[in-house]
């Protein structure tokens, strides 16, 4: 009996910190759009590899920008869906991990 009593205990302790998880991603979101803002306007002046020219010398400021700001963008989006599916799987992992223990514990 105890024992069950301390996996729904672990358990609640997991779902909660995998809900902070969700919640600091959440809260990360506008610095992470001002990193990618810095990153866009920074990321064109860098020098290619072996000695090519930087993308403003090649495609203009402008263009070498927004295409800085999409890639950072649909990176960032990419990871943050993968991330947020992980741990929203892993939630309802949890949670139905502890239904089945408290179905368990009324049987």
């Amino acid at each position: 009996m105890e024992d069950i009593h301390q996996r729904i205990n672990h358990v609640n302790a997991e779902m909660s910190r995998y809900q902070n998880q969700l919640y600091g991603m959440k809260k990360r979101i506008p610095v992470l759009i001002l990193i990618g803002t810095v990153f866009a306007f920074l990321f064109p002046y860098l020098p290619g590899r072996y000695g090519r020219p930087a993308m403003v010398d090649t495609w203009g400021y402008s263009n070498a920008v927004i295409f800085s700001a999409v890639i950072f963008a649909i990176v960032y989006l990419i990871g943050y869906s993968m991330r947020k599916n992980e741990i929203e799987k892993k939630l309802r992992e949890l949670k139905l991990e502890k239904y089945l223990i408290e179905k368990d514990l009324g049987e």
